[in-house]
């Protein structure tokens, strides 16, 4: 008896090894980045100069002069930028919703009443890095 033991054992082990060098499937590993994100059409910046930022908005201030944002990315930093829209009170021409261009009927989409956001609003916001060009919101709010 002491044979067909040793050789369930033997059996196991073999078993576990050709287990342990099976190829993965999809669903094993995580999801893998595919390259840079896409600018909307909407963002006029040379792409060698753009950087982005997604997440979720965590602070945002909407004034006359300028709009105010923070956002706590999907890479856990958090970031933050001011966009200048001088006597622009409704920074709409620096907007975008869901990569297209803003309209009025965005506004209540992404804001409870002006200057405050929808609870956990997320948003891009497309940084120019040549000092010139105006940094560009995206604004990505939960579907309807």
């Amino acid at each position: 008896m002491g044979g067909l033991q040793t050789g369930q054992v033997i059996g196991g082990l073999l078993a576990a090894a050709l287990l342990a060098c099976a190829p993965t499937t999809a669903q094993d590993t995580p999801p893998q980045r595919v390259g840079r994100l896409a600018p909307p059409a909407g963002v006029a910046c040379d792409r060698n100069q753009l950087t982005s930022w997604t997440g979720v908005v965590t602070d945002y201030r909407r004034g006359v002069e300028s709009t105010w944002i923070e956002i706590h990315t999907d890479a856990e930093t958090i970031e933050r930028t001011e966009i200048d829209h001088a006597g622009q009170a409704d920074a709409a021409a620096y907007y975008l919703f869901r990569g297209e261009a803003f309209s009025a009927d965005a506004w209540p989409k992404i804001e409870r009443s002006p200057g405050r956001l929808v609870e956990g609003m997320r948003a891009t916001a497309w940084i120019c890095l040549d000092d010139q060009t105006s940094a560009v919101i995206d604004w990505q709010p939960r579907p309807d």
